[in-house]
């Protein structure tokens, strides 16, 4: 896809009309995507698992946040490079706060603000909203940052929902790094296995300390599945969360893992089974 130009109002209105920002889940398209953003920073696209559509992130900490968000169970959609409209809000909140509203650099037009996620999760059967916007530490106490960062706050509190700052850690970044890694093979199509197949594998695991290795040495010789396969079991039953595993150091250069649930699918039961 070709990079759209964000310039002035004709560019926002052109940009609404082809319906970005716009949508929830699958429909939902990021008001900038990686290719319509010059950066240094890594960008990346990354197919969500639960909205099943390509996700646009702008920055590596962003990446980091993102695996951790779609990982939480109680998180069911999230939107990325979400734009605050309509603009004239954000221009009031500006004036209110005596802060300059961002602008275009070429044509001083005041741009669209975003805020770098908004989440959807399901708390106490509950729907609730909560926005974030993810900066690495060392740009946390700018004084632009934090003029932006206030104009977001205000504009999501004025519409009750809670407004975070995320910056990350060490621990963060190992965690996603993880999930990351656990979760590459359901991003692509290295391996598709059955739910037959999930559901066996998840049945042979005990929680405790284990060899990754023994791990897949049991896959091969119980489940007929080739050895190249059967670390990417393990990784799916991870990513698939059949398992619940210790997230804090790399897993993928580790030789054991330590498992701390198994959630084994239970079988309905049969008429008269009572």
């Amino acid at each position: 896809m070709s990079r759209r130009k964000l310039k002035n109002f004709e560019d926002f209105n052109r940009a609404l009309k082809n319906k970005y920002g716009l949508g929830e889940g699958k429909a939902y398209k990021p008001w900038l995507r990686v290719q319509d953003v010059k950066s240094n920073g890594v960008r990346s696209q990354i197919l969500g698992l639960k909205t099943g559509r390509v996700h646009h992130t702008l920055s590596s900490i962003e990446t980091e946040f993102f695996y951790l968000a779609e990982h939480s169970e109680s998180v069911i959609d999230i939107r990325e490079q979400f734009p605050l409209l309509p603009i004239n809000l954000s221009i009031k909140i500006a004036e209110a706060l005596g802060i300059d509203h961002p602008v275009h650099p070429e044509t001083k037009t005041p741009i669209i603000i975003t805020t770098d996620f908004l989440l959807t999760r399901v708390i106490d059967d509950n729907i609730i909203f909560e926005a974030v916007s993810v900066k690495p530490e060392d740009e946390s106490d700018e004084v632009r940052v934090l003029e932006k960062l206030e104009i977001e706050r205000v504009w999501w509190s004025l519409l009750g929902i809670k407004f975070y700052y995320f910056v990350g850690n060490h621990l963060t970044q190992v965690q996603s790094s993880n999930i990351n890694w656990a979760t590459h093979p359901l991003r692509s199509d290295e391996s598709s296995f059955a739910d037959s197949k999930i559901d066996l594998a998840t049945s042979l695991l005990t929680t405790g300390t284990h060899f990754i290795r023994d791990i897949c040495n049991l896959f091969v010789s119980k489940m007929d599945i080739q050895h190249e396969n059967a670390l990417n079991m393990l990784r799916s039953l991870i990513g698939l969360k059949k398992i619940d595993v210790d997230l804090s150091s790399p897993l993928e250069s580790e030789n054991f893992i330590n498992i701390l649930s198994v959630h084994i699918a239970r079988k309905g039961l049969a008429s008269g089974d009572c």
